[in-house]
């Protein structure tokens, strides 16, 4: 069981300064509106949970005592579960570098205190200006770390991360692999830390026992993800394309011997995505519900093609259409996505992602302006891998269970 505390912090001013392919660097936080969400209420465009996607990583860290207070509530919240003490984790993190919070030493000595293992995430590794901080916090009790490497390269670190001390921030990061669980990420760039790059990295981290090491595609297109900025991260940079990135990340898989997984998501050793639309597992699909109303899904572009193959098998009446947003991931498609849709190709139900930003009424009022008064339909929160959330699925096994019942879930809502 896992419990998860949100010490807060502004991006870019409480890590270290921008690195120069971060998502939230061109991000004018005093000029955003409210974006839309599940949780929002029925005549209002905007609410706590949508808008702490934007105030997280633009608000100060929170004092000590808050961060304390809100691990000891959660901790006293879930004593009498019996699963809760087995294996408890507490994670701490924020919306930016969680070496950066100024009570970090007091804050992991108090939390070693329960019978916990201590994880802390995420670092850039910026604000490790020498060996003492990661011998520090090793010997102080942190367990594991969550740590975005880029690159082992000094010169690379310090000319995309902007990191003025890149030899003591691989030195502390070399440190954490040798004595604790560290779990690396690197956001991958074309041309500046794949290919012969990526793979010096990848050779060091192994050499140095990391964990696990995830590979981010850089996203530099709204299409991709960047719903708070309106121009590119970086001007003249084409991303990987998802079939590329997959191709890179099967390769690191392949090369070398840490827990290797990709975002957009791809997890080469279970095959996912969408583990039911393999052909090696298409009997599986014989457990789901049968399709009896009709209704339009709308779903990403990434999303889409997984989609159209399940229900290609399983709706024998051609009750399900599937419709793709102009966004590759579906938690990120927006009122401005919607906007952008053929309302000639919707059904008078239509099943929206279950995590879309977008308010419930306004979503009806785009997707009926053209005189059809159409139901609008949530759809589970997840339909495939539930990397999130303390669900940390490891075999082929429980995967297919969980995208059956997702599958599921969703079917109930069709023929509802």
């Amino acid at each position: 069981m896992e419990i998860f505390t949100d010490v807060k912090g502004r991006a870019g001013l409480d890590c270290g300064g921008f690195c120069e392919f971060c998502f939230y660097k061109n991000v004018n936080f005093k000029h955003l509106t409210p974006i839309g969400c599940k949780n929002c209420p029925p005549e209002q465009i905007g609410c706590s949970y949508c808008n702490n996607f934007i105030n997280r990583v633009s608000s100060d860290f929170k004092p000590l005592s808050q961060v304390l207070k809100d691990i000891t509530e959660k901790y006293y919240q879930n004593f009498m579960n019996p699963l809760f003490h087995k294996d408890l984790k507490i994670i701490v993190g924020g919306g930016a570098d969680i070496f950066s919070y100024p009570y970090i030493n007091e804050l992991i000595t108090t939390l070693k205190d329960r019978d916990a293992l201590l994880h802390l995430g995420y670092t850039s590794g910026k604000p490790i200006k020498d060996e003492s901080m990661a011998e520090n916090l090793i010997s102080f009790g942190v367990d594991e770390v969550s740590f975005s490497v880029f690159s082992t390269n000094s010169d690379i670190r310090n000319r995309w991360m902007n990191d003025e001390t890149s030899d003591a921030s691989i030195k502390g990061l070399k440190m954490f692999c040798e004595n604790i669980d560290l779990n690396a990420s690197a956001v991958i760039i074309p041309g500046i830390n794949d290919e012969d790059h990526l793979f010096e990295t990848c050779a060091d981290l192994e050499e140095w026992g990391v964990k696990s090491f995830t590979l981010r595609r850089f996203a530099n297109f709204k299409y991709q993800g960047l719903i708070l900025n309106d121009k590119p991260v970086i001007n003249d940079i084409n991303p990987h394309s998802y079939d590329e990135f997959k191709d890179l990340v099967r390769r690191v898989e392949n090369e070398f011997s840490f827990n290797v997984l990709g975002y957009p998501f791809y997890d080469p050793k279970n095959d996912s995505p969408f583990t039911i639309s393999k052909k090696y597992n298409r009997v599986y699909l014989e457990n789901l519900k049968d399709i009896t109303s009709e209704a339009t899904i709308i779903t990403s572009k990434l999303a889409e093609p997984f989609l159209k193959k399940i229900f290609g098998m399983v709706d024998k009446s051609n009750f399900v259409n599937i419709v793709s947003a102009d966004k590759e991931i579906a938690d990120l498609i927006t009122h401005e996505d919607l906007k952008s849709l053929n309302l000639n190709e919707l059904k008078s139900k239509v099943i929206i992602p279950g995590g879309a930003f977008v308010h419930d009424d306004y979503s009806k009022k785009l997707l009926s302006k053209d005189g059809n008064d159409r139901l609008i339909v949530r759809g589970p929160y997840v339909l495939t891998y539930p990397y999130n959330e303390g669900e940390h699925l490891t075999t082929k096994e429980e995967l297919i269970k969980f995208e059956l019942k997702s599958f599921n879930a969703l079917i109930d809502k069709i023929n509802s």
